[in-house]
């Protein structure tokens, strides 16, 4: 609790929301989508139930392919994870290597964690990802502010001015399902 706390202390306040503005939402939505090849830096936060961690992450994307790496913290392990549309594979600290179909599920088998890499991959750009969306909010600048989808619940606090594309990009990230949050906060952007 006191990771979400000391992550939180430096939000921006969120920007108004209102419904849908198509023509700024359908531009920065056509933009975000050709963004497909990217790197961000920055720092994660998990809270599941009582259990909670933070570390740093790197996650370089070259759609489809992936990699994250996740750094605890003062350097205390490391954990990659590599993957495309077909497979992933998880590598610990200690050298062991896994690999599956879904990230997912992976995830939840090696680090006792189902967090939604899938998802992500689109919430991290401030896009909904491919499927059916229970609601979506967004400002007068078409930027999402908040998303349900697939049980998720992903809110985007503040964005960040970026040379990618000339767009704001997302600089924290909130997803919650039932007991699990994520938080992202997001350093650096770079192609």
């Amino acid at each position: 609790m006191a990771l979400l706390i000391v992550l939180a202390a430096g939000c921006a306040v969120a920007p108004p929301t209102s419904p849908t503005t198509p023509d700024a939402w359908v531009a920065r939505q056509s933009t975000l989508a050709r963004l497909t090849q990217w790197q961000a830096d920055g720092r994660i936060g998990v809270v599941n139930g009582q259990d909670g961690w933070h570390a740093s992450f790197q996650w370089a994307q070259q759609d489809p392919t992936y990699r994250i790496d996740i750094i605890g913290p003062l350097g205390q392990g490391r954990v990659t994870i590599q993957g495309d549309e077909r497979e992933v594979s998880i590598q610990t600290q200690d050298g062991q290597r896994s690999t599956a179909p879904d990230p997912d599920l992976l995830l939840e088998q090696t680090l006792g964690l189902r967090l939604p890499v899938t998802g992500l991959r689109y919430w991290v750009r401030g896009l909904p990802a491919p499927g059916p969306t229970a609601l979506l909010q967004t400002d007068a600048a078409g930027r999402l502010t908040r998303l349900e989808q697939n049980g998720w619940v992903i809110e985007y606090p503040s964005y960040a001015p970026s040379s990618v594309f000339n767009l704001d990009l997302p600089e924290r990230i909130v997803a919650r399902r039932m007991d699990l949050g994520v938080k992202l906060v997001i350093e650096q952007w770079t192609l």
